[in-house]
């Protein structure tokens, strides 16, 4: 008769159940998991993985349909949001360069902005992207890319954490891979930050992310080959990519000696480009960004604001940034919650939550840890999920590999909350958040909508815009257009007919005080004697001839 602890041939008696050693294993009726009998880990050269899928083939299945659905909702409401003219300064600058580089100019000039396109932050894919316009003239196109980048980037990230449930199997039984990886897939769907993301207008921070988590998954999966066709198209996406790659630089080089050096190559790729074009003056809209948002770090310091400059500077005001940071700290947490907040102590999440959400807390002005602003954050919320999975692996595996009854039990009771928590807190934050969603990005009503679409009709195309600036993303498909917010504002004259369009509706960024709104349709009937060209349902719209020689014109 054999003592508990002694072995019997390739397992370990434990009380009434046998643990499995070297992948064999026997277990009587009230034991807590389920280990497939003869599963090998991935990589380790007993076996290939494609023998007895690990999980099963239908959480593969149910997870890709679930992302299916997400890509149909997010597409539904990008055209709705483009019918309701609901678009603002954002989409406008892009919809701009994305006309005017269709149209053969290959340095446009964003009015808006004031500065030429590449400068704004080195978004050098919109080259390419330029030439659809060529077959579809309207820029719903780029919402269209948008939404499919997005949930490309969480088809990539579910890969990923179905491989990394692969590479435990053998110590993580077949129930808890199902629940881990079909979990996965509700959370990346039930996310409230991927909705957001595609709300605000359009961006290219997630045309970058779904290039690095690329990047990442092909490091942590030892593809060192494949991933440099990942790295440039990432650059190429926006400036801030390379600050992406240095988060997922530095994973790798946390992550083992088998990531360390590519990991390290990775970083200084991508330190590199952000330094080089930082210095040249292609970050934040000329480096005006940059400076508004972490001037102050470096005082009275004269020149361009550079990452040096700000690293430097945030040693010396130490205690600034600090308090800015801890103002900041509850909405990056309500960022992570979702994605399962313990991630960012995973040595794959560990980097891209540095490199995204440390610059976006210290951010003197809010603008880029905003929730209606989750482009900025969405990039590393997915490397931050893979962290929380992996966490929660190890939950598991603890659980089944330990040789104590008591030991087992603990460890499947740990991760049983810790998932029941992350279910919960997910729930809720999706709950609140999604319930504001269509009140905060669908201002703008039917009526006013069909309002706004006969005047985009009737404005010639060699005409100048200046209109309300929630609303002004539709009207951008031309040289000259600029926003208008409160009284006050001056606007360049660069053509001869200069159209105004205000309305009160609009998104976030418009919401246009009434009497402001008034004191600007007034002034442009009464002073500056402009035709009508629609009015009604909030919405009025006047053509101005602008007088010889006139270079600018101001709205109280």
């Amino acid at each position: 008769m054999e003592r508990p602890g002694e072995r019997r041939g390739s397992a370990v008696a434990v009380g009434s159940r046998l643990i499995a050693v070297d992948g064999a294993v026997e277990e009587t009726s009230d034991a807590p998991f389920e280990v497939p009998a003869g599963a090998r880990s991935e990589g380790d050269g007993r076996g290939p993985s494609s023998v007895d899928p690990f999980p099963a083939p239908w959480v593969r299945s149910a997870g890709w349909s679930l992302l299916g659905v997400q890509l149909l909702a997010m597409l539904a409401f990008s055209t709705f949001q483009y019918s309701r003219f609901a678009l603002s300064e954002d989409f406008a600058n892009y919809s701009q360069a994305w006309w005017s580089i269709g149209h053969g100019n290959l340095d446009p000039f964003i009015s808006g902005l004031g500065v030429p396109f590449w400068r704004d932050n080195a978004e050098f894919i919109l080259y390419p992207l330029a030439l659809l316009s060529h077959v579809d003239p309207h820029p719903l196109t780029l919402l269209w890319l948008q939404d499919a980048a997005v949930v490309a980037t969480e088809l990539v990230t579910f890969r990923w954490i179905l491989s990394a449930v692969e590479r435990s199997r053998g110590r993580v039984p077949r129930r808890w891979a199902a629940a881990v990886g079909l979990g996965a897939a509700v959370v990346l769907v039930a996310n409230p930050w991927a909705y957001e993301t595609i709300a605000f207008d359009f961006h290219f921070e997630p045309f970058a992310a779904l290039f690095c988590v690329l990047v990442g998954y092909d490091l942590w999966a030892g593809r060192t080959r494949r991933l440099w066709l990942w790295v440039p198209l990432a650059l190429a996406c926006h400036v801030l990519a390379g600050t992406y790659l240095v988060g997922i630089g530095l994973s790798g080089m946390l992550a083992g000696r088998r990531t360390r050096v590519p990991g390290a190559v990775i970083a200084a790729v991508g330190l590199g480009w952000t330094l080089a074009f930082s210095a040249l003056g292609a970050a934040g809209v000329k480096g005006k960004n940059v400076a508004g948002a972490y001037g102050y770090l470096v005082g009275s310091h004269h020149g361009r604001i550079g990452l040096p400059t700000i690293a430097v500077g945030a040693l010396g005001h130490l205690g600034a940034a600090v308090s800015v940071a801890a103002s900041h700290a509850p909405v990056a947490l309500l960022f992570l919650i979702p994605v399962g907040v313990v991630g960012v102590v995973s040595p794959w999440g560990f980097g891209m939550a540095l490199a995204v959400l440390v610059p976006n807390v210290l951010d003197a002005d809010g603008i880029f840890i905003r929730f209606g602003a989750a482009f900025q954050s969405w990039p590393a919320l997915v490397f931050v999920l893979v962290g929380s999975v992996m966490v929660l692996l190890r939950l598991i595996e603890r659980g089944a590999g330990t040789g104590r009854p008591a030991r087992r039990v603990a460890a499947v009771r740990e991760a049983r909350r810790f998932a029941a928590v992350w279910a919960a807190s997910l729930g809720a934050v999706s709950v609140v958040v999604l319930a504001t969603f269509p009140h905060y990005w669908l201002t703008v009503d039917a009526p006013a909508a069909k309002a706004l679409a006969h005047v985009d009709a009737v404005i010639p195309a060699g005409a100048e815009v200046i209109a309300s600036v929630g609303v002004m993303g539709r009207f951008a498909q031309r040289d000259s257009v600029y926003g208008f917010t409160t009284g006050h504002q001056q606007f360049p004259v660069d053509r001869r007919l200069v159209v105004f369009v205000f309305t009160t509706q609009g998104g976030p960024d418009d919401v246009l005080r009434r009497h402001e709104g008034r004191e600007a349709v007034d002034f442009v009937r009464n002073r500056l004697h402009g035709r009508v060209l629609g009015a009604g349902s909030g919405v009025s719209a006047f053509a101005w001839s602008a007088p010889p020689g006139t270079t600018r014109v101001s709205l109280p």
